[in-house]
Parts: structure tokens; sequence; C-alpha cells
């Protein structure tokens, strides 16, 4: 399987998905008028990934600042996939950033694990920052 990397734009994310480390990210803002025709050759992607990983291990990382509905769906068909991956013994690490100042997407990742009972590490943009930079 190929290496997928798409630069993002203002309205897509972009696509880093590894198949060789199991290292997968969205990162930037999903507001796609026509998200099937960004999502659908992803998800695909993933479904071939998924039939035929020999990865024990899989990080996928949601680092996506704004979203609509529509996104959230795709975001969620990602999130089966990689529950499917979980329960049959691959270990599925799903990492979810949200900005400190948003606590709808913060909520919504919270959702999207407690439906999918899928663990998520949640990352705070704000706390990163202060880490790496070590600001008071």
């Amino acid at each position: 399987m190929q290496h997928i990397v798409i630069e993002p734009t203002y309205k897509s994310p972009k696509v880093d998905f590894n198949p060789n480390n199991g290292v997968f990210k969205l990162e930037g803002k999903s507001i796609l008028v026509d998200v099937e025709e960004f999502y659908r050759p992803l998800l695909n992607w993933m479904d071939n990934f998924a039939e035929s990983t020999k990865l024990d291990k899989i990080e996928f990382s949601f680092d996506i600042e704004y979203f609509n509905l529509a996104s959230t769906k795709r975001f969620m068909f990602f999130l089966i996939k990689l529950k499917d991956l979980q329960e049959k013994g691959t270990q599925v690490n799903v990492k979810w950033a949200y900005p400190s100042n948003d606590a709808n997407v913060l909520e919504m990742g919270q959702d999207l694990s407690q439906l999918l009972n899928l663990p998520f590490t949640f990352i705070d943009y704000e706390r990163v920052k202060e880490r790496l930079f070590n600001i008071n």
C-alpha cells in the first residue's frame, strides 16, 4: 500500500496516512461542501489497509481545529474501522487534539470515544504550547 499525503486547503485537512509505521493523521480544517468526494477514497484506502495490515499497533491523530457535521460522520467511519481492528487484536491509539477555547471540539471527541467504546487520548493545544515553550 502506498503512503498517502494530501496537503491542506482552506477547507480540507492535511492527510498523512503511513501504512508502513501505522501512523495516520488528519490535521487542519474539515469544512468541505462535498465531504464524500474527499473522504470516500480515504475510507476505501483504510478498508484495504485494515484487510491487509500485519501491524500490531496503530496510531490515529485527529488534529482538526474546526469541522462541520458531515465531516464528523466521516470521522466516525474511520473510528469504526479502528474499532474493528482493535477487536481483531491490533493495539489502537486515538489522539484527539482540541483548542482550549473550544469545548465543542473536546466534547465531540468525548462523545465519539464513548459511542464506540474506543479510548482516546485528549490533547489540549494550549498545554502543549506551554510545555514546549515554557509559557507561564
